[in-house]
């Protein structure tokens, strides 16, 4: 049994917004987790879940009805009811944002089928979709954190990948990434695999010695200290901020009345990607200017030597990839198998020109080119979308970073960027446009004869409709 169209989308968008009301909690805590915080005369360490909602500011709860989605800060004004103090337009435009995504990754597969073949219904593409929605979800919060600390927990990028492996075991899963198991592929994606096990097994055993590992204040404590807990910044006039939200919001439904459905799906996924942003990046003139900090840090007196240490780390998972290339093993072609191999190959791939570029880029300049998360998030892109489609992601990534540079230029501020929102944005749209760019791409290789059709608008890698012959009785 399908649900109707317009009740699955309303779901969507509801379910989006609410999970992106726990991602507002988890972009704020997550860092600061551990952090001990006193609430109702009782102090204990920040949780997701503890201490409850509540102003920053005068400890105030707010009460559930003012906790809905987008609704609950319109209600308030965008004020605490208790002190009056400002609250943050990032919450809304987060909310707002993910119940957009979420919409048009919905309408795209199952109603606009992006995808041809891939999901026929709901039902046979649930495993998928689950699988997008907390990729999608993961991105989002850790492009809003390393926007605020330039910094990305590493759970999120391993949560991803370990969602993916474990979609690997469903069967007829045609959405997600596949290798043919008896294929050069295949054999490196296993080669690949098993030297970045050896590689982290013999840095476990401390004979591959650990990059970066001396901070360079050598009175610091080296363990592990949670970010101090700072509300998210609050611009003195929110309402701009939401009001072009909304007037994005209001642009998607248009577009669904005038446009086709992949190119409404497309426009709806911009429109959340822009309206997440808006809330996420715009800091207040009053804030502080981290960027000198970042620059510091990255400028390690030793950085080409301590990058080196990591080019020794690459060495078993690269050779051993070249060398399964050569050896001819058999394996069994079963769907779990190829699944399996696809997104190892992807996460192999992403992850590795990251690093490439992080190594050379560090011993070209002589400072720290990339964060040292940046390649596991490539990783765990490469592993949902796949190797190919993470390709179209690295390229895509700096070209929208690239926009905000000269945004940031035109507003005198230093062009300092965090490159995981950019990593994150890319992967989010390479779900729709990553195969179609791939296929042609593929065409301008090998362009094939063109064929004797009536003149229509085809979307790159969508097929062709043979034209009925005037003859025929269909």
């Amino acid at each position: 049994m399908e649900f109707p169209l317009w009740l699955m989308a309303a779901f969507m968008f509801l379910l989006g917004c609410c999970v992106g009301s726990f991602l507002n909690v988890v972009i704020w805590r997550l860092p600061a987790r551990g952090t001990p915080v006193t609430f109702n005369n009782k102090t204990g360490p920040l949780t997701l879940s503890w201490p409850p909602s509540h102003c920053p500011l005068c400890q105030h709860s707010i009460a559930w009805y003012r906790n809905i989605p987008v609704l609950g800060w319109l209600m308030l004004r965008g004020r605490c009811r208790s002190c009056q103090a400002p609250i943050s337009a990032r919450y809304p435009l987060v909310e707002l944002g993910t119940g957009l995504i979420y919409l048009s990754l919905y309408l795209g597969f199952f109603y606009a089928h992006w995808n041809h073949g891939a999901a026929p219904g709901v039902r046979g593409g649930a495993v998928a979709m689950v699988l997008y929605l907390i990729f999608v979800s993961c991105l989002l919060a850790a492009s809003a954190i390393d926007a605020d600390f330039f910094i990305i927990p590493l759970g999120i990028p391993y949560l991803i990948m370990a969602v993916a492996l474990a979609s690997c075991i469903f069967g007829d899963v045609k959405m997600l990434p596949s290798v043919t198991p008896a294929s050069v592929s295949g054999n490196c994606a296993v080669g690949g695999t098993l030297g970045l096990l050896v590689s982290n097994a013999l840095l476990y055993l401390k004979i591959l010695p650990r990059s970066f590992s001396t901070p360079r204040d050598h009175n610091a404590d080296e363990s592990y200290a949670p970010m101090p807990l700072i509300p998210p910044p609050t611009l003195k006039k929110s309402w701009p901020q939401i009001t072009a939200g909304f007037i994005l919001a209001i642009g998607t439904l248009v577009t669904w009345i005038f446009c086709t459905g992949k190119i409404a799906a497309l426009v709806t996924m911009v429109a959340g990607i822009l309206a997440f942003l808006i809330g996420v990046l715009p800091r207040p003139l009053e804030a502080p200017d981290d960027s000198q900090q970042v620059l510091e840090e990255s400028a390690d007196i030793n950085a080409r030597g301590e990058i080196r240490k990591e080019i020794l780390f690459l060495l078993p998972p690269v050779g051993l990839a070249v060398l399964a290339a050569f050896i001819p093993v058999t394996l069994p072609v079963w769907p779990w198998l190829a699944r399996l191999l696809g997104v190892l190959l992807g996460l192999l791939v992403g992850g590795g020109m990251i690093w490439i570029i992080r190594i050379l880029g560090t011993l070209v300049f002589g400072r720290v080119a990339m964060g040292a998360a940046d390649a596991p998030l490539m990783a765990a892109i490469g592993a949902v979308v796949g190797a190919p489609a993470v390709i179209v992601a690295f390229f895509l990534a700096p070209i929208l970073g690239l926009i905000w540079a000269v945004v940031l230029k035109f507003q005198g501020k230093p062009n300092v960027l965090p490159y995981g929102p950019w990593l994150s944005m890319a992967a989010i749209l390479t779900l729709f446009i990553g195969n179609p760019v791939i296929h042609w791409y593929a065409g301008q290789l090998s362009p094939a004869p063109p064929p004797k059709t009536q003149s229509t608008m085809v979307w790159p890698g969508e097929p062709v409709s043979q034209p009925v012959p005037a003859h025929s009785n269909r």
